[in-house]
């Protein structure tokens, strides 16, 4: 079992119905408390696994922005043990937009809706994986299928690689940086690096108890958006 879904385990006995991961789009608002993304997690890790068919030596990308989608999948890289990666030999996780403009194998790019409630995609083009319908047809109980052993990679941006102790560090040290607290609410505006989008989206809430609100309008009233949610700090990233 990796270590990160052990930790999405245990969130989901301690916080259970509390918001873990909350949309803030100019679609809407959706809030996912620790439940609700644990079982999001499980279903696409059975896609992955199941469907897909990869394995530990895998690579996926994970390309959705500061959409809730993004957190679910980056999450499900972390708790099967596939790699997450930044590499061109990854398969692909991206929007409709995106695959129209892919130059690769339309079998190696898996499409996820943007709808708000992850209505799937209609009319994509031909030979592409339409993941948010194929990942309904996948149960919500997750059994990890190999061991993490302490030392594997579970991510690779660039030329640096992280086990899961590297990339919890590193993500207490993002806290530290931009003075989140433990068990606050924080928001995130913008997009960043792979590291850095993984370490905020997913990572820190699980260590550290935080809520994250993923702040995603053209053009945002962040007053009012920090009042709303109830943030105490929003982080500007990009």
């Amino acid at each position: 079992m990796s270590k990160y879904f052990e930790l999405l385990q245990q969130a989901v006995k301690n916080r259970g119905p509390s918001p873990l991961v909350t949309w803030v789009s100019d679609l809407g608002r959706i809030e996912l408390s620790a439940v609700t993304f644990a079982n999001a997690v499980s279903k696409a890790s059975n896609f992955l696994i199941d469907g897909l068919e990869l394995n530990e030596d895998s690579l996926i990308a994970v390309e959705l922005e500061n959409h809730w989608q993004s957190p679910v999948w980056l999450g499900t890289g972390l708790a099967t043990g596939i790699k997450v990666s930044d590499q061109t030999t990854a398969t692909r996780f991206g929007t409709l937009a995106a695959a129209q403009v892919w130059t690769g194998d339309a079998e190696d790019f898996v499409l996820v809706s943007q709808h708000p409630f992850g209505m799937p995609d209609k009319d994509i083009p031909a030979g592409f994986i339409n993941g948010s319908a194929e990942v309904r047809n996948f149960g919500d109980y997750f059994a990890p299928t190999w061991p993490i052993a302490p030392h594997e990679i579970v991510l690779a941006a660039g030329a640096k690689e992280f086990n899961w102790d590297q990339l919890a560090a590193h993500s207490l040290e993002l806290a530290n940086q931009y003075e989140i607290k433990a068990e606050q609410t924080y928001g995130l505006q913008g997009i960043s690096d792979l590291l850095t989008k993984t370490a905020l989206q997913v990572v820190l809430p699980i260590i550290n108890q935080n809520s994250v609100v993923l702040i995603d309008q053209v053009i945002p009233d962040l007053a009012a958006i920090k009042k709303q949610e109830k943030i105490e700090q929003i982080v500007l990233l990009g």
